[in-house]
Formats: structure tokens, C-alpha cells, sequence
């Protein structure tokens, strides 16, 4: 059986990127402990994100987003086995209003942790967008290969009070955005498993 996941724009790509807000310096906020393969969320969204020797670090991004009204402080960590890419998100809401909910998503666990499930695909017809993605860009410098079209299996989680979530993202190339298998959604989701190790942090 094939299912067919959201198909998003190319802005949509990387977890809540639509509208690009002038870039932040990088002193301006970190919401991320990076050490080698280890990932510490340091926000209202505390965990510790563990990922597989496999994979190399691509490196660190920070920079502002807007999602609608919302405008976001983001802090990214990216990591890459040459075709897959492992991406941690750990996201601030600027005007911290408090409204960051995940209830409406498919409800999951990663190593019994709870988290929101959302699957995104770009087609390839997306390329343009995607070339001016400022996430996209930044792995692509790092020598990630990302093509289209790209299926993207992510795992949220908002904090108590609203103002700040994590995201843990594994991507890689398809065949098409039209309709997924199931068999591969199946392949992704035990890479995450054998590639990913979540716990909340103190």
C-alpha cells in the first residue's frame, strides 16, 4: 500500500520555514549544547539527542524565521552519512506567546519519549524555492547533496509553557512525492531508530 504524505513547498522543507526574517547573529541566542554526535536542546524544550557514529556533523545554524504571525529563534544541527540527512531543530517563539502546540499531529514515541509525527515531501518541481531555502542552503555548503524530490520523517515536541519545541528530522531522496510506500516509510522510520537516541534532558 502507498500513502501519500504532505506535500510542501520548498520554503516548507525544514521544520515551521516559510517567510525568512532578517538573519540573527549567531550571539544573538543558541538553543543548542553540540558536542560531536551529541545534541542538548538548552530552551524551555530540554533533551538530549544522541546520533549514530555514521553520521558526520554538518555543523551548527542560527537564524530568525517567521511561520505566519509567528516570528522564531532557531538553532539547528545537521548531521549527514553521505545520502541521509539527520537534522535537530530546537526553535524559540520570539514574542514567546505561548501558543506552540503539537496535539493535532499523529501521536508517536522515539525510546518511549512522546513526540507529534509529521511526514513532508518537496517535489522536485520545488527547486527554485528550495535554492533560496536558507536551511537548504546551509547543508547544501556543507557538502550535504539534497535532491529533489526529498520525503522528510520528523518528530515534534512542544514545551509546557508554549514558547519553545525540538524537532528531530530524518530526511532523504525519493523516487517521487506522489505517493510513498509504506514499505519505505517503514525503512526511514527503523533508521531512526537504529540512528537516533532521545532523552529528556535535566
Amino acid at each position: 500500500m502507498k500513502s501519500n504524505p504532505r506535500v510542501m513547498c520548498a520554503a516548507a522543507i525544514f521544520p515551521l520555514l516559510t517567510v525568512v526574517a532578517p538573519p540573527a547573529s549567531a550571539t544573538d541566542f543558541d538553543h543548542v549544547d553540540v558536542r560531536a554526535n551529541r545534541v542538548v536542546s538548552t530552551h524551555q524544550a530540554p533533551y538530549a539527542v544522541q546520533i549514530d557514529d555514521s553520521f558526520e556533523l554538518l555543523g551548527e545554524f542560527h537564524h530568525q524565521q517567521a511561520s505566519g504571525k509567528r516570528l522564531f529563534n532557531v538553532s539547528l544541527a545537521a548531521y549527514s552519512n553521505g545520502g541521509d540527512i539527520i537534522m535537530v531543530h530546537a526553535e524559540t517563539l520570539a514574542d514567546q506567546t505561548g501558543d506552540l502546540d503539537y496535539g493535532h499531529l499523529s501521536a508517536t514515541t522515539l525510546n518511549g519519549i512522546g513526540f507529534g509525527l509529521r511526514e513532508q515531501c518537496v517535489p522536485t518541481e520545488a527547486a527554485t524555492e528550495i535554492a533560496a531555502n536558507p536551511q537548504a542552503r546551509f547543508v547544501r555548503s556543507r557538502g550535504f547533496e539534497l535532491t529533489l524530490p526529498f520525503y522528510l520523517m520528523q518528530f515534534l515536541q512542544a514545551s509546557t509553557d508554549g514558547n519553545a519545541e525540538i524537532a528531530i528530522s530524518y530526511g532523504q531522496a525519493v523516487a517521487s512525492c506522489e505517493a510513498i510506500p509504506d514499505a519505505l516509510k517503514q525503512r526511514v522510520r527503523r533508521k531512526i531508530e537504529q540512528s537516533v537516541s532521545v532523552a529528556t534532558a535535566p
